[in-house]
């Protein structure tokens, strides 16, 4: 379950600007996924429950669809309205484009001190900016 959820945290990516500084204001996380199946469902509890045990409250953006176009859609138009959510489960180079138009938190720091290059398997270091 470790492996899978360490996969899973690399797969939410935090927003920057709005959302963020929301996060660290008021303690609560906004996140967009397509996890609606019931394992995965299962699975987004276990990080709903440990969030809660830092102090979080978990604000739920789910968007039914395994492919997540639809949740791709929704996030687009999140950003451009500027009501960007704390975290969005995204794919691949989607990740890169966001980066690239400014819209993504820096998590560099926490990754160096924590580590994440030695628990973040290589294929998916590339998408790190």
């Amino acid at each position: 379950m470790r492996k899978f959820l360490s996969s899973a945290a690399v797969a939410v990516v935090m927003m920057a600007g709005l959302g963020a500084a929301r996060a660290a204001d008021v303690k609560e996380v906004q996140m967009l996924h397509w996890w609606t199946s019931g394992g995965e469902a299962a699975a987004l509890n276990v990080l709903k429950e440990d969030l809660s045990k830092e102090g979080f409250a978990w604000k739920d953006v789910p968007v039914a669809g395994g492919g997540g176009d639809a949740a791709m859609t929704a996030l687009k138009a999140m950003v451009a309205a500027g009501t960007y959510p704390t975290a969005s489960q995204m794919l691949g180079y989607t990740v890169l484009d966001y980066a690239e138009a400014g819209v993504m938190g820096d998590l560099t720091e926490t990754a160096k001190k924590e580590g994440w290059d030695k628990s973040v398997p290589a294929a998916l270091q590339k998408f790190s900016v």
